[in-house]
């Protein structure tokens, strides 16, 4: 099962990051109007979605944290709706400023390139407060993120001191793909955690193959995404005349055992009676042998049957 504590230390550890990357994008945006810097006012579209992220992966984590039956699981499902809501104003800035790209200011005073530094920087101290929690994968995710960003501020710093036009619109369309291209992943995995899609993930297959490994007559296997955690609902098979003390058991073990994935936040079991293969032959064959006992049983109470007749001879 999830660590709890530790899902809550996280928790904090992200919102500590989303409000470190809100004040400094906050302030970039501010410098990057008055100086009309195309470079960094894209930049602070990405920086403001990064942000959002990280405050949803903060609320996600402590509903996690504080998980009981006044927490439902349809709650979960805040964190896809406030993503699609999110993409489509992130989507709609980003093509609406890729299509003046062209005709943007690129001659800035080369100290602007302080705030695209100050960024990585940011984000650089983000990813080494989360690495300590690289077990959860909603972390290892962002951990990956946060090294693409890095790699990409540093790189807009150094195209706004060049003021070369065509370095500079080639590092703003580059960071405009890459939030489209990560938008559209997000907003896919949002609209199948609404849906209640059953998803071919990874996950599954190492479920199905840990409960086989502890001789567990598994069944079915579904996984569901709950935002950025998973459900799993299992289907064990059991003979028809089990204990329930020992199905009991079995349905205890199987929770344990799923619960110990990271990404999984609720877990639901099913046991079915197992059905008993029999041939058509076999079938016959019970048959017959029946209606054989049963005539041999007709013939004996026939011999045993008193006939109420006696007769005795001089």
């Amino acid at each position: 099962m999830l660590p709890l504590e530790k899902l809550n230390s996280a928790s904090r550890a992200f919102l500590v990051t989303s409000v470190m990357i809100f004040g400094i994008t906050s302030v970039e945006i501010v410098f990057a109007k008055i100086y009309n810097s195309s470079l960094l006012i894209v930049d602070s579209y990405h920086g403001f979605l990064d942000a959002f992220g990280a405050l949803l992966y903060s609320i996600l984590l402590k509903i996690v944290y504080r998980r009981t039956k006044r927490f439902p699981w349809g709650l979960y499902n805040l964190e896809s709706l406030a993503i699609l809501m999110t993409s489509g104003v992130i989507v709609f800035l980003s093509i609406d400023y890729l299509s003046t790209v062209v005709k943007a200011n690129y001659e800035v005073p080369a100290w602007l390139s302080v705030f695209a530094w100050a960024s990585s920087g940011i984000t650089l101290i983000a990813y080494l407060i989360e690495r300590s929690y690289s077990w959860i994968g909603v972390v290892r995710t962002d951990l990956l993120h946060s090294k693409l960003d890095f790699v990409m501020e540093i790189i807009s710093g150094i195209a706004i001191i060049s003021e070369n036009y065509y370095f500079n619109i080639s590092v703003i369309v580059v960071i405009i793909l890459f939030i489209l291209v990560d938008t559209a992943r997000e907003v896919k995995e949002s609209i199948l955690s609404l849906v209640g899609a059953s998803c071919e993930c990874p996950i599954k297959e190492r479920i199905y193959e840990i409960l086989k490994g502890f001789n567990i007559d598994v069944s079915k296997v579904y996984v569901r995404r709950l935002g950025s955690f998973f459900m799993v609902y299992v289907i064990v098979r059991m003979p028809e005349n089990a204990e329930l003390r020992k199905a009991y058991r079995v349905r205890k073990k199987v929770n344990r055992l799923v619960y110990s994935f990271d990404s999984v936040a609720m877990v639901e079991v099913k046991i079915v009676p197992k059905k008993v293969k029999t041939t058509k032959g076999k079938r016959l064959a019970n048959v017959f042998e029946k209606s054989a006992n049963d005539k041999v049983d007709e013939v004996d109470r026939a011999q045993l049957k008193p006939t109420g007749k006696s007769s005795t001879r001089v």
